[in-house]
């Protein structure tokens, strides 16, 4: 049996402040133009008046997301430089020297989120 990687995130308490996505920027050392966690917010809502009477269905969540980890990744597959690839400890990576900006893997694999710099993004 493989060991399957993830990242557990309690959505319940996030407030979108995106202090993990700076913390893996941090202890990934990652440059500004790259990111391996993205944050996204998701709001609805309005002001509606009632009988002089103003009520709000204001809402909104954040979705934490980034790479999956998956046991067979579509995303591999479908690079055309061989610049995503799975390691021998589970994780998959992107050789930063070998991608060419292409996002093909990021296209066709819904689920596989994972960074194009945007440096070498076309």
């Amino acid at each position: 049996m493989t060991t399957q990687y993830g990242f557990f995130i309690d959505s319940s308490r996030c407030t979108g402040c995106k202090t993990c996505e700076l913390a893996c920027k941090d202890y990934k050392d990652l440059t500004p133009e790259v990111s391996f966690r993205r944050i996204y917010e998701y709001a609805g809502g309005d002001w509606q008046e009632d009988n002089g009477v103003w009520h709000q269905n204001v809402f909104a969540y954040y979705l934490s997301i980034s790479c999956n980890h998956c046991e067979d990744p579509a995303c591999t597959k479908v690079c055309p430089s061989g610049a995503m690839h799975k390691r021998e400890d589970g994780f998959v990576v992107v050789d930063e020297d070998v991608c060419i900006g292409c996002r093909t893997a990021i296209w066709l694999a819904r689920m596989a989120h994972r960074n194009i710099t945007k440096r070498k993004a076309i």
